[in-house]
């Protein structure tokens, strides 16, 4: 530690303006930091000003004394790397600058240890920013003193035990509190309610606990509130609708249970809602059209019941609604037709039934839309939504049957399209033919039969292609030649026969593929060479078809091979050692053929059955082979 003598003041450096019990403590401070990357200390010098020429340093000129600390903070904010590699501790000499009107050591994760209770003794304080350290221990009691505070930042350290209930009585100047992301414990203290001027509440992930007092309910000039990420539990407080300048509030991720509370319909100026991931039982509440200036709503993955209200129609400027995961019933209200500016709408995992309302044809400005798992019944897409160019359209796992398209349909836009287990039947749906920019498709399980026709070569942006589970039945068509984009091709469970082009691996449309999924197929010969070229390839699956003749030497040429499942087919001859000792395999199964000889060494990770049913191959993980 470095002590300042009256003699150092008094001598060569009378003319200084700056006070001795302040330069005692900011050299204290600089004795503390072990490392500073930017050297932003390099200008405290004792035989120098502290208000003159010290970096991040302001005094009041009228008495010398140090109103300003903030020697972290970059001169040009935009700079790149501003908060350099710092370490050091807080110095408990800090303080003794009972002028201080602002400390800001932000520093990028540079600060251990704890927060020294001197600090309790700023009371002219009204900026103590101290997050996005490395900083431990608990929030000091004598925060209480602080009470001409506005803005209080811990975030973003390594804070443990409870928030003194104590230091909300006087702050009644507060107008930022955030403790993010520490590891505090207990809960919210219903002194909370004392802070009248606080305008911004950041508690996202900090570990507490318990209900939320309803307190909350006094914050009147709340506009932002995080309570998300924490282990709130019973129900949210009705003095929640009370908030009414409120604009922003998270309260996802909790314990939270009971009902959405109807009081929360007079926040008419919230525009983002976050209740998500939650225990919240019972109805949506009507009252949550009255929240006119709603842009996001997201309630998914509670335990909601009951119907959508038909006044989310009343939600204009809502462009997010997210509802998926819950228990909710009944039809999909044609309100809903009334969001023109709704953008993804989410409403699956949930026991909607009925048909479509045609008024969705109105949302011709939606990106993405999710029905899945429903129990939506055979109904007609509206033949509007061929206006909207679609990146997700999803209607999966719902009994819609043979879908009914309108004309106009026929050259739908969207770039992922789901209808697996929708009941469809029959050949391949012509419509298809007309759609523009798939890039995503999965038709699987469902009850297609017949052959894979030949325009599918013409969806030249197709990445993935899932036709699983149906009943396809012909030659692996040769139109996948000209689907340069290809990445996933998944057929199995299909009537698909013949044999493998022995080429496919030197086609230019297999050049990015890294998932051929041929399984549970009668597709017969052998496992072509050509294999080992396709460079991107992960996943290799081919099991439970009519495979004869050995296992190429050249699959190990695929280095990216993550799973190779090969099993109950009729392979012969031995396994490849290269293949088996590929550096990103992960899966490997083999089992149930007439393979022979012994097993490589290769990663014990690969248990025995993945080599059972094999009469002649021996070796570690079965049984030692028997010497001649």
């Amino acid at each position: 530690m470095i002590i300042v003598t009256y003699s150092i003041i008094s001598g060569p450096t009378l003319g200084k303006s700056c006070n001795a019990i302040d330069e005692e403590a900011l050299l204290d401070f600089k004795s503390r930091i072990e490392f500073d990357g930017r050297g932003r200390l390099s200008s405290w010098m004792p035989e120098t000003d502290c208000c003159a020429t010290w970096y991040g340093v302001k005094c009041d000129p009228t008495n010398g004394r140090v109103v300003q600390l903030s020697p972290f903070v970059p001169e040009d904010p935009w700079a790149g790397d501003n908060y350099a590699t710092k370490y050091g501790t807080l110095s408990p000499f800090l303080g003794n600058l009972t002028y201080l009107e602002e400390l800001n050591l932000f520093s990028g994760h540079g600060l251990t240890g704890p927060i020294p209770s001197e600090l309790g003794r700023l009371s002219n304080l009204k900026f103590l920013l101290l997050s996005d350290n490395r900083l431990n221990g608990s929030i000091p009691t004598s925060f209480a003193n602080l009470h001409r505070l506005t803005e209080l930042s811990l975030g973003d350290n390594n804070l443990t035990g409870i928030i003194p209930s104590n230091i909300f009585r006087s702050m009644k100047s507060l107008s930022s509190l955030s403790l993010s992301n520490n590891e505090l414990s207990g809960s919210l203290p219903s002194s909370i309610g004392n802070l009248i001027s606080l305008k911004s509440l950041h508690l996202r992930n900090c570990s507490l606990s318990g209900s939320i007092s309803s307190s909350i309910g006094k914050l009147k000039n709340l506009t932002y509130m995080d309570l998300s990420e924490n282990h709130f539990t019973n129900m949210i407080p009705y003095s929640i609708g009370q908030l009414s300048k409120l604009e922003i509030l998270l309260m996802n991720d909790n314990k939270l249970n009971g009902p959405i509370p109807n009081s929360i319909g007079r926040m008419s100026r919230l525009s983002y809602l976050a209740l998500e991931q939650n225990k919240l039982n019972c109805h949506i509440p009507n009252s949550i059209g009255q929240m006119s200036q709603l842009k996001t709503l997201k309630l998914h993955l509670n335990k909601l019941t009951g119907p959508i209200p038909k006044s989310v129609g009343k939600l204009s400027k809502l462009k997010i609604l997210n509802l998926s995961n819950n228990k909710l019933s009944g039809s999909i209200p044609s309100s809903i037709g009334d969001l023109a500016s709704l953008l993804i709408l989410e409403l699956n995992n949930n026991r909607l039934t009925g048909a479509l309302p045609n008024s969705i044809g109105n949302l011709t400005n939606m990106y993405s839309i999710d029905l899945g798992n429903n129990m939506l019944a055979v109904g007609p897409l509206p033949y509007q939504l061929s206006k909207a160019s679609i990146g997700n359209l999803n209607l999966s796992n719902n009994p819609l049957g043979t879908l009914t398209l309108h004309g106009s349909m026929f050259k739908l836009h969207v770039n992922k399209l789901s209808l697996a287990n929708t009941g469809i039947k029959g050949h391949f749906p012509q419509w298809l033919s007309k759609t523009t920019w798939i890039r995503h498709l999965d038709l699987s399980c469902n009850q297609l039969s017949g052959k894979l026709p030949s325009w599918i070569g013409n969806i030249t942006t197709l990445e993935s292609l899932n036709i699983s589970n149906n009943k396809l039945s012909s030659t692996i068509p040769s139109e996948f030649k000209s689907l340069s984009s290809l990445k996933i091709i998944d057929l199995h469970s299909n009537k698909f026969y013949g044999t493998v082009d022995k080429n496919i691996g030197n086609k230019f449309s297999m050049k990015y593929i890294n998932s051929l999924i041929l399984s549970n197929n009668p597709l017969g010969g052998s496992i072509p060479k050509s294999i080992g070229n396709m460079a991107e390839l992960q996943v290799l699956e081919m099991e439970s078809n009519r495979l004869i003749g050995k296992i190429p030497q050249e699959l190990g040429n695929a280095e990216k091979l993550k799973k190779v499942l090969l099993s109950k087919n009729k392979l012969s001859g031995s396994i490849p050692s290269k293949l088996l000792n590929l550096k990103e395999l992960q899966v490997f199964d083999v089992s149930r053929n007439h393979l022979s000889g012994t097993i490589p060494p290769h990663n014990s990770s690969i248990p025995s059955s993945a080599f059972s049913h094999n009469l002649g191959l021996c070796g570690t993980p079965l049984p030692p082979c028997k010497s001649l």
